[in-house]
């Protein structure tokens, strides 16, 4: 009832074309986050700047424009890639697909690394626009961020295109409220109707190398403005037909607005001589001065905290969909393929809703603190992707392949100069533990592929030795004990007697744990009186257990190669499920236990209290 309360009806698997998205609900859904990312880049790129005195604070908006050039060869190669890869997985497919499992490896990590840091930066970052306006909430933020968080995971849990129709109108909103913003400032300031901030006191501080590389900070901090933009190409399958060029579309008006909204900030910050201040944002400075303190500069406020704590929509779409294209390679756990009742990915996006909290909570919800963990992985996915379709153009010599080669040849090189720049200027800052978190994901990756490849070989074998030794195994009979565990005799104990006397075991004996000596007395007499033919033996247990001694006596037997155990375990099974925690769960606890015994065949008797209530005797059955 709460799960159909939280997520609704379910919907079948034949409604799935009915839950693709237009490009109207995808561009809020997958460009949440690139869109959002004004909210902060501009910020980030001052940050630098500022190191070099506050008049360095001019170069803000050269280092904008080196953003949004790259910005346009990324989103060019990418809207190849949607064409190219129509069923979806983006940089991983094409990484894995030209340029082998490593890379593809490689890709898969750093993309899952930059989509939980997304989840972590996105809503720390809306937390603190609000904080900004409301400085109350500042001692909160931490629990403010993890229950915006759940609120967003529930909204994915309910579908994809729920959750479109949820976060259409804050991302709408804030392009309005944020492109207004450019629109009536620039006017504004040439109109000579903005009161600006005086020109911050002193020059340029450092020069040569050392300004180049305050520069090179500030351009990677900006570079991410440009996490996110590979989100489309990972969902392509989840846009209305025609996909591809739905995909394409959405992403092309993604990146001329996040263009347009970054460049038009940034020249706000520069004519206005803004810098970065504590207690408040670049884009809330920029919004008091335009909008002033009213109706507009709160709106704005409210939609940066709302786009940003929904952009991190864009990761609980990319994030399940490549984990489960994982899952289907056989490098993540098979769980992650699975589709919830609103045939969405759930499994991916409850482990990313955990692992954001865990981060945000590590570093206390801290936007400067975890800006240095972001855009490292987004660029070497990017790189490895146009890599694979120059790859890809070069095997395949369609038409026109050598423009798209260059195009992507030229997008490679820029991405990966983009992506030493910034692993260096911020590894001693934190990107370092990218690295780790990205090289124990490729460990992990391995771990399980390997696992899946071995299960492979054992479930389907295809050596034609080893499918004449299972042909042997399948008409043999091998020599059969039977065990039955049992604690009274009762209605459940006389259908397991005759269940193991059905199997015609070479050897059938019961056996009972010796926790309680009267019980075992009262036992061995019924038994007697009865006239029961199967031999009952007694294990004793000095410490009053059952699960570990009647473990050790299964693995006395310790049968030959062409000898089997079969226990079998009677347990009753209660009306309603509250009543399960009135019992001890021994049968259950002993199931688990022989599951690590690999020659015993357990055979589980259930006894249905509710269904047989006229007939069963007065009390328990079985092993309680």
């Amino acid at each position: 009832m709460i799960k159909r309360a939280l997520l609704g009806r379910p919907v079948a698997t034949a409604e799935e074309m009915e839950e693709r998205l237009p490009k109207k609900l995808a561009l809020p859904v997958f460009a949440s986050d690139a869109i959002s990312s004004t909210a902060y880049a501009t910020e980030e790129i001052l940050l630098a700047l500022v190191l070099a005195g506050s008049a360095a604070a001019s170069f803000s908006i050269y280092v904008a424009i080196a953003v949004v050039v790259l910005l346009v060869f990324v989103a060019l190669s990418y809207q190849q890639t949607v064409h190219a890869y129509p069923n979806g997985g983006g940089s991983y497919v094409v990484s894995r697909e030209n340029l082998g499992l490593f890379p593809g490896m490689l890709a898969a990590g750093s993309l899952m690394v930059d989509y939980v840091m997304t989840v972590a930066v996105s809503v720390a970052s809306g937390v603190a626009a609000i904080d900004a306006a409301f400085p109350a909430l500042e001692a909160h933020r931490v629990w403010i961020c993890i229950g915006l968080i759940v609120l967003v995971t529930i909204a994915n849990l309910r579908g994809v295109r729920e959750s479109g129709r949820f976060f259409s109108i804050p991302t709408y909103a804030f392009v309005l409220l944020c492109g207004g913003l450019v629109i009536v400032g620039l006017i504004r300031w040439r109109m000579g109707d903005l009161e600006l901030r005086p020109v911050p006191a002193g020059t340029t501080a450092l020069e040569g190398a050392a300004l180049l590389w305050i520069v090179l900070r500030a351009f990677s901090g900006g570079c991410s403005a440009m996490t996110g933009t590979e989100a489309i190409s990972n969902a392509v399958p989840a846009f209305k037909p025609p996909e591809s060029k739905n995909a394409s579309i959405t992403l092309g008006v993604m990146a001329a607005i996040l263009a347009f909204l970054l460049l038009g900030v940034t020249a706000l910050s520069q004519i206005l001589h803004i810098v970065p201040q504590d207690g408040t944002t670049v884009l809330g400075e920029i919004g008091h001065v335009v909008y002033g303190g009213g109706f507009f500069y709160y709106a704005l406020q409210i939609a940066t905290m709302a786009i940003l704590i929904l952009a991190a929509n864009t990761s609980f779409t990319g994030f399940p969909r490549l984990a489960s294209v994982l899952a289907r390679d056989g490098l993540m756990p098979r769980q992650f393929m699975n589709r919830g009742d609103k045939l969405v990915f759930s499994n991916g996006i409850i482990g990313l809703m955990v692992a954001a909290i865990a981060i945000l909570v590590i570093y206390k919800a801290r936007v400067h603190s975890l800006i240095p963990l972001y855009a490292v992985g987004v660029f070497t996915s990017f790189t490895l992707s146009q890599s694979g379709m120059v790859v890809r153009w070069f095997r395949l010599r369609t038409q026109g392949w050598q423009r798209r080669a260059l195009m992507n040849g030229f997008g490679a090189l820029l991405t990966g100069i983009v992506t030493v720049v910034v692993l260096v200027t911020k590894f001693t800052h934190g990107a370092y533990i990218v690295l780790i978190a990205v090289a124990v994901l490729i460990a992990g990756f391995y771990a399980v592929r390997r696992h899946y490849l071995r299960v492979a070989r054992f479930l389907m074998p295809q050596d034609p030795e080893q499918l004449a030794r299972l042909g042997r195994v399948a008409v043999s009979r091998p020599r059969t004990t039977v065990v039955l565990f049992v604690s009274q005799v009762n209605e459940l104990t006389a259908r397991a007697l005759a269940l193991g006397r059905g199997l015609s075991p070479d050897d059938f004996h019961a056996v009972t744990i010796a926790n309680d000596p009267e019980r075992v007395l009262a036992l061995q007499r019924t038994w007697e009186e009865m006239g029961i033919d199967v031999p009952l033996l007694v294990v004793d247990s000095p410490y009053r257990e059952f699960t570990r001694p009647a473990t050790e006596y299964i693995r006395s037997l310790r049968p030959s190669a062409k000898h089997t155990v079969t226990v079998i375990i009677p347990e009753f099974v209660v009306e309603h499920w509250w009543e399960n925690f009135l019992h001890n769960q021994d049968a259950l606890r002993l199931k688990a236990a022989l599951l690590g015994v690999p020659w015993v065949v357990v055979i589980n008797i259930p006894f249905h209290i509710g269904a047989a209530a006229d007939t069963a005797p007065e009390g328990t059955g079985g092993v309680g």
